[in-house]
């Protein structure tokens, strides 16, 4: 886990100092198209965890964006009453892994680059399950999760803020303990708030 924090903060760490020498080579390029994108959840680290997306404009009037996007937490009780059945209230729930592709579609409100957007994460993830009387288990999982979100920029267009709404759909769940009662629900109504930065 060490390791992946420590990569994830070099690579934000890169992407700000390439920011930082572009304002320098061209000093007043607003309209600069910015391609790149990178993303955050800073909640995630609060729960012992990261995600990261990175994602870029695939299109000349910068609406539509495909991503890679990856995530690993702590899952909170508001969210395992959320996500599971049958789950003990002192069962310990992490999302140890979860890759997927992001694709978003991004309308154009006049020529602000602040506007909402529509998108799609489709991937796989697993869960890991601990009780102090039951034996570890793990659910995976195909998921689907089409969302809503507003990207707001500041900062000459380079730094945003991106609220969403995420309707999770996990597609046939598998776990490694045949018998266990626990299982998940079918979706799962997921807000978030991302950083992100534009390069």
């Amino acid at each position: 886990m060490k390791p992946l924090i420590v990569y994830a903060l070099l690579c934000c760490s890169l992407i700000f100092l390439k920011t930082a020498h572009s304002q320098e080579v061209v000093k007043d390029d607003t309209k600069k198209d910015k391609d790149w994108g990178v993303e955050i959840e800073p909640s995630n680290f609060a729960l012992r965890g990261y995600s990261v997306q990175i994602n870029r404009n695939i299109t000349k009037n910068n609406c539509l964006n495909i991503g890679l996007y990856t995530a690993a937490l702590d899952v909170p009780l508001w969210a395992k009453k959320g996500m599971f059945l049958n789950l003990p209230d002192d069962a310990d729930v992490r999302l140890g892994f979860q890759a997927a592709l992001v694709v978003r579609y991004k309308f154009k409100i006049g020529q602000k680059e602040s506007c909402p957007y529509v998108g799609l994460i489709g991937g796989w993830e697993y869960f890991d399950i601990s009780h102090p009387s039951l034996p570890d288990m793990r659910i995976t999982t195909i998921i689907a999760t089409p969302y809503i979100g507003y990207e707001i920029y500041y900062f000459k267009q380079l730094l945003y803020i991106n609220p969403q709404l995420r309707g999770v759909f996990y597609v046939d769940p598998q776990n490694n303990r045949p018998g266990r009662m626990e299982t998940m629900k079918s979706a799962f109504l997921l807000p978030a708030v991302s950083l992100g930065i534009k390069f």
